[in-house]
């Protein structure tokens, strides 16, 4: 085995930084993922609205959940770092502010394979697309986010 195949299968997981996908709420921006075997990482900006004079508020709904594209499983969240849980909410004073957070979720990669993802009710397959839903019949305000690709290899780093 040479040794660049070796590092490969040794590695902690993997960043995928502005991962295409489709969302309803314009003024959140999925910045990156990583996939590791111990956690589901995604990192937000979410810029503040010019639709309230103070820039409105932000909050997360504790059931937020990451659900693999043709899988009925979901992965809800199990913390969240600088925003808050709902009904708790961070009010913002202006409309121009920006607030970076980070939402958890269990791990998508199986440990020690960086190759396959683990599919929770169909078995090993490769996982090409996941769906971060804060409320299933989501509204514009919901932070919603649909076919999250998790397959572009141009946009991928290895952790090591």
């Amino acid at each position: 085995m040479s040794k660049s195949k070796a590092a490969i299968k040794k590695h902690k997981g993997y960043i995928i930084s502005n991962p295409s996908h489709e969302r309803i709420n314009d003024n959140i921006q999925l910045l990156r993922i990583t996939l590791s075997a111990d956690e589901t990482k995604i990192d937000f900006g979410y810029q503040a609205t010019s639709y309230y004079i103070n820039g409105g508020w932000i909050k997360i709904s504790p059931k937020t959940f990451i659900r693999v594209k043709g899988s009925t499983k979901k992965l809800v969240l199990t913390n969240a770092t600088d925003i808050p849980y709902g009904p708790e909410k961070l009010h913002f004073n202006s409309s121009i502010e920006w607030r970076y957070f980070s939402l958890y979720f269990p791990p998508l990669l199986q440990p020690g394979d960086s190759k396959k993802t683990l599919l929770l009710e169909a078995g090993e397959k490769d996982i090409n697309s996941i769906d971060l839903i804060e409320n299933e019949k989501g509204s514009d305000t919901d932070f919603n986010f649909y076919s999250i690709r998790l397959d572009e290899e141009t946009k991928k780093s290895v952790i090591y």
